[in-house]
């Protein structure tokens, strides 16, 4: 299957969230797959993975943006926070790719 790129910009109820692609990159020393930095609303993916984990990677990041702009992170735990991430992304890319 031929991926599309991901979006350059994307809106959302809390405004508008830029997406970069980029180099590999760490966070606190650990190699990421994808950010989203809330204070600059940007995404950050690989662009070195394979477009259909990028994607996947880009609605995992956005279901942080979705649970932050919403105010109710601060109801998770870390793991908790992240495996609903996982669950909305695995949704999501269920939805467009089929």
């Amino acid at each position: 299957m031929k991926y599309p790129k991901l979006p350059t910009t994307v809106e959302t109820p809390g405004g508008r969230i830029t997406v970069q692609t980029v180099e590999p990159f760490e966070v606190e020393g650990q190699k990421c797959w994808g950010t989203w930095d809330q204070t600059t609303r940007t995404i950050r993916v690989d662009k070195t993975m394979p477009q259909s984990f990028q994607w996947n990677v880009y609605f995992h990041e956005l279901a942080h943006v979705a649970i932050m702009d919403s105010g109710i992170d601060n109801l998770f735990s870390l793991e908790v926070h992240e495996a609903l991430c996982d669950a909305l992304a695995t949704a999501r890319y269920r939805e467009k790719f089929g």
